[in-house]
């Protein structure tokens, strides 16, 4: 061969090269998990309904906590003042959280995300270990189903309290696994 031929040979294999190691993430994705189909669809409709069976049980506390009805001024008796709307349209309405319980109100909540931090650190550990992301979700989705509707079956602050705990933790699992699914 020739100087100018072996030149233009390595000179192609060069380009070549070059050419393999300019991938995009498109390309990536697709060589690997295959181009966008009915299965990846249904994937995210199934990770999405995950999401917002999440954010309910967050934002829960938004319509059980309603701190804006009118309320008594402290130092006034039982009994001489009364709720606008009743005394069963809020947690804090048919507990009695206010005046020198008013601490009491933010509770639930306050364990509801201390639950959510401890959760975190417990389904990371279960999904990457044991279940896998699949079999964590569907664990996380059950647990969090039954705490939320125990909770509504709460008699008591206290309880009520515990159980915001528990659902935070449980729920907490939801997130993760749909991050990464």
């Amino acid at each position: 061969m020739e100087e100018e031929d072996v030149r233009e040979l390595v000179h192609g294999k060069e380009n070549s090269v070059e050419a393999k190691l300019e991938l995009t993430v498109d390309e990536v994705v697709e060589g690997y998990v295959g181009s966008f189909g009915f299965s990846q669809l249904l994937h995210v409709l199934l990770v999405s309904f995950a999401w917002i069976f999440d954010s309910q049980n967050t934002l829960i506390t938004i319509f059980t906590s309603n701190k804006r009805q009118t309320g008594p001024v402290s130092g006034l008796a039982a009994g001489t003042w009364e709720w606008i709307g009743g005394n069963t349209t809020s947690t804090i309405a048919e507990w009695g959280l206010v005046c020198d319980r008013k601490f009491l109100a933010a509770l639930p909540a306050s364990l509801f995300f201390v639950g959510s931090i401890l959760g975190c650190a417990f389904y990371g550990r279960l999904a990457d270990a044991c279940f896998g992301r699949k079999k964590t979700l569907l664990l996380a989705f059950i647990l969090t189903f039954t705490t939320t509707f125990i909770t509504s079956l709460s008699p008591n602050v206290w309880i009520y309290a515990l159980l915001r705990f528990a659902n935070g933790f449980a729920r907490s699992g939801i997130g993760i696994c749909c991050l990464v699914l």
